[in-house]
C-alpha cells in the first residue's frame, strides 16, 4: 500500500484517465546498446539542469532548458498520432496540428513538472532490447525508498531514437490518453477534445 501512495504522488497528473493501456515487449531480442546510451545522455542532462539551476527563483529556466533537453529525444508528433488512434485519420490537417501543439505542450509540461526534482542516482537504467525499428528501455525509480518501474517505448528514427510512449508500472501512457481521447470526442467531438486540452495547458502553465 506504500508503494503504491508513492507511485501516485509522484506521478500524479501523469495518468488522467481511469483506463489503462498494458503493454509488453519481447527483452529477449537483441539488446541495443545505441538507444540505452541515449536514454541515459538525456536522463544525466536532466540530472545536471536540476542540479545546476535549483530553487524557486530558477524554476522558469530549469524547466524551459528542460523542454529544450527532451524534445531532442520525445517524438511529440508520433506521440500525438498514436494518442488519437482511428481518430488522427478523420481530423483535419488544421485540427492536427493545434492538436499536436496543444498535445506535446501537456505532455512537456507533465514530465517535466515531475523531473523537476530528480536528483543524481534516482533512476537507473536496468535493461535494454531492441526489435528491429523498435527499442524498450527499461529505468528503475529509486523514489523514497520505493523502487518501480519507468520504461520507455522508442522508434529509430533516421538512425536517432526517438521515445513514443513511457510505462509506468505497466501503463502505457499513450494508450491512456487514446482511450480518454476518444470519449471525448465521441460526446464532444474534435473541437470539444481541443478544448479541453487548452483548459489542461493553461491550467499547468499557471
Amino acid at each position: 500500500m506504500k508503494k503504491n501512495n508513492t507511485i501516485l504522488a509522484f506521478f500524479a497528473g501523469l495518468i488522467t484517465s481511469s483506463l489503462i493501456g498494458l503493454y509488453s515487449f519481447n527483452l529477449s531480442a537483441e539488446v541495443s546498446v545505441a538507444p540505452k546510451v541515449e536514454i541515459e545522455e538525456t536522463l544525466n542532462e536532466l540530472v545536471e539542469t536540476a542540479e545546476a539551476l535549483k530553487g524557486d527563483d530558477r524554476k522558469i529556466e530549469r524547466r524551459h532548458k528542460m523542454r529544450q533537453i527532451i524534445e531532442t529525444r520525445f517524438d511529440f508528433v508520433e506521440m500525438s498520432k498514436r494518442s488519437l488512434g482511428a481518430e488522427w485519420k478523420k481530423a483535419s490537417e488544421a485540427e492536427r496540428n493545434e492538436f499536436i501543439k496543444l498535445f506535446s505542450e501537456l505532455l512537456a509540461n507533465t514530465y517535466i513538472g515531475k523531473v523537476d526534482m530528480i536528483e543524481r542516482g534516482m533512476v537507473k537504467v536496468v535493461d535494454a532490447a531492441v526489435h528491429e525499428d523498435k527499442s524498450l528501455i527499461k529505468t528503475l525509480v529509486n523514489y523514497k525508498d520505493d523502487k518501480f518501474g519507468l520504461d520507455y517505448k522508442l522508434l529509430n528514427r533516421e538512425g536517432k531514437w526517438k521515445v513514443y510512449d513511457v510505462i509506468i508500472e505497466n501503463i502505457g501512457l499513450v494508450a491512456n490518453y487514446r482511450n480518454e481521447f476518444s470519449g471525448i470526442i465521441r460526446k464532444e467531438k474534435f473541437s470539444g477534445l481541443l478544448e479541453k486540452l487548452k483548459k489542461k495547458v493553461d491550467k499547468k502553465a499557471t
